[in-house]
């Protein structure tokens, strides 16, 4: 038999984006069913260890984690320069926080506020009438299923379960995500460090590794990599060896995968959000999708309770999530996305000098980057830096090419950040707006 759901809302997928807009949807009245393709008990396990901002639980009104979900709190982690004599304390505090734990504490949340949760519901065809999208269909443990509402989330993870089914004619981007724009973040866990070993969180970007703390004095040995699994193991090898060799005994492997593309360029349709790492909006400077997820749930959030009190759930309608979302975290992220990946690239006597005069390799910029998502750069600053630049060029210490580069993206992130704050307020605007961005796009190399 096939079994039938009526709702206001329907989320696909219970993430962490997914379970926050489930649980503040229906604390403001509405019933809503999550429907996870996963069991719920296996979900955060991939990974199982994470770092989250201590602030965002205050701004996002979550209760902050305790113990055994919260393993540590950091107040500072250290960046390297390439050749190791150079560091540079970021003062940023943030939580190790057990992934499993804190997404049973979320779905107890949404629980309790009235939302329903269902695992093992495999999303498999969309609901589609006059226009609209009005509910999905699929199976739960093989069994049929229908699910109408008049709304539907998609917070399915990269691979956009809804998203990537929409008709080309809906108005939102529905491609699948390029394998090419996917991070692979391996993880090593491990006990038993021999004395003199590392402590606390360090970030070595030159090499796109970290040495992170894990349980008690255990630690978390990482490396983000294109190229999919095999390749970032294999560099996750060479890095440790390179630098440790074969430091304790491991415990465990953990590996995920993390989207590293721009958002669509709308996010909402005919009775449709997304939001989350299905709408790529996860940081571009770290991967982390948790809290950014949950800025954009925040921006969502207005506009889609209006539009269900109102009883229309119309592009127009869900159109103030866009206006919301790309005139601030959107905006900053696309300016992050367009300039960041230049300055992992840079060989290492460029990046060493970058260091040493504290130009992009700073702790008080990487720490207003975190909480803010850009550094703001005023006349000074950018007097400074620009100055420390053409000595290094003039002196033989910095290539004129590495600096033709950061003025190139510096200059291309500017634009996108531009037009970006120029969202349409009205969808009658948006083709306009939508092909000058993808011609700003297409100008990154």
């Amino acid at each position: 038999m096939n079994k039938v759901f009526e709702a206001d809302v329907v989320v696909v997928g219970a993430g962490t984006a997914g379970t926050y807009f489930a649980w503040r949807t229906a604390q403001a009245g509405f019933k809503v069913i999550v429907l996870e393709a996963r069991a719920l008990e296996e979900m955060g396990q991939s990974i199982e260890v994470i770092h989250m901002d201590q602030y965002a639980f205050a701004e996002f009104d979550v209760p902050e984690p305790q113990p055994p979900e919260m393993i540590h709190l950091e107040t500072t982690g250290v960046m390297w320069s390439p050749d190791r004599k150079i560091t540079e304390k970021v003062e940023h505090p943030f939580y190790v926080v057990n992934m499993p734990a804190l997404y049973q504490r979320l779905h107890g949340y949404a629980r309790l506020s009235g939302a329903e949760i269902i695992e093992n519901a495999r999303v498999e065809s969309l609901i589609l009438e006059n226009g609209a999208l009005r509910g999905v269909s699929g199976e739960i443990k093989g069994d049929p299923f229908t699910a109408r509402a008049r709304l539907v989330v998609d917070a399915s993870g990269m691979a956009g379960a809804v998203r990537t089914r929409l008709p080309d004619d809906f108005g939102v981007e529905n491609k699948p995500i390029d394998p090419s724009k996917i991070f692979c973040c391996c993880l090593e866990l491990r006990t038993d460090l021999p004395k003199g070993s590392l402590t606390g969180s360090n970030s070595f970007m030159s090499e796109s590794g970290f040495w992170n703390r894990s349980y008690g004095k255990d630690i978390i040995i990482g490396m983000s990599q294109h190229g999919g699994y095999d390749y970032t193991w294999q560099k996750h090898k060479e890095f440790r060896e390179r630098n440790w060799g074969d430091p304790g005994r491991l415990v465990a492997q953990r590996a995920g995968l993390v989207p590293y593309r721009r958002s669509p360029f709308s996010l909402v349709g005919n009775g449709f959000l997304v939001v989350g790492d299905a709408a790529f909006q996860n940081r571009p400077f770290s991967g982390e999708g948790v809290i950014s997820g949950w800025g954009a749930v925040r921006a969502a959030l207005p506009a889609a309770l209006e539009a269900l009190r109102k009883g229309d759930t119309s592009r127009a309608s869900l159109w103030g999530y866009n206006v919301t979302y790309f005139r601030d975290q959107g905006a900053k992220f696309a300016a992050d996305m367009a300039q960041l990946p230049a300055a992992t690239e840079f060989n290492a006597r460029d990046t060493n000098y970058l260091f040493r005069h504290r130009i992009i390799f700073n702790g008080e910029d990487f720490a207003e980057l975190a909480r803010k998502y850009e550094v703001v750069m005023g006349p000074a600053k950018l007097l400074k830096m620009v100055v420390v630049l053409l000595w290094g060029v003039l002196s033989g210490q910095f290539q004129w090419s590495t600096l033709k580069i950061l003025l190139a993206v510096s200059s291309q992130a500017g634009k996108l950040k531009k037009h970006y704050l120029k969202y349409p307020g009205d969808p009658v605007d948006f083709s306009a707006w939508e092909h000058e961005a993808a011609r700003l796009w297409g100008e990154i190399k």
